[in-house]
């Protein structure tokens, strides 16, 4: 795994807005959702917590923004955990840096909060995410 981009002690310095790439695709699921990297094929699981934090970044937000969020939504104490899934979506290249925001997006959550969980997944969908027209691939008879 690449390097953290973000720190608590440098939260505030970085103002850059990340976003969710389009190569991401996502699918909600009861009590989470489950991105699918289009260029890797790797796809990852987030939890309820994580997945209220990720909305986030679809329309394009700071970290700082996703930390008061999950802040006002039940985060206690520290805000570590939300740093380090915003860090590791980073790492994994689910976040890139995208155009300012116009607005402040939202997102609602409305469960008890748990710290927010990225899983990857060990195998990614090559088999699964090829074409029918693919030439290498054998002809059914």
């Amino acid at each position: 795994m690449s390097e953290l981009l973000f720190s608590l002690d440098t939260m505030l310095a970085k103002p850059e807005t990340l976003i969710l790439p389009p190569t991401v695709v996502v699918t909600t699921l009861e009590g989470g959702a489950v991105l699918l990297d289009l260029q890797t094929k790797y796809f990852y699981s987030v939890n309820e917590s994580g997945w209220a934090i990720t909305q986030l970044f679809e329309t394009g937000t700071t970290v700082d923004h996703a930390c008061e969020r999950a802040a006002s939504w039940g985060a206690n104490g520290t805000l570590d955990s939300v740093t380090e899934f915003i860090n590791r979506l980073a790492a994994e290249g689910l976040l890139t840096p995208g155009p300012a925001s116009t607005g402040q997006p939202e997102s609602t959550f409305s469960g008890p909060w748990t710290p927010p969980l990225v899983e990857k997944h060990k195998e990614p969908l090559q088999r699964v995410m090829i074409s029918a027209f693919d030439p290498t691939l054998p002809l059914a008879e």
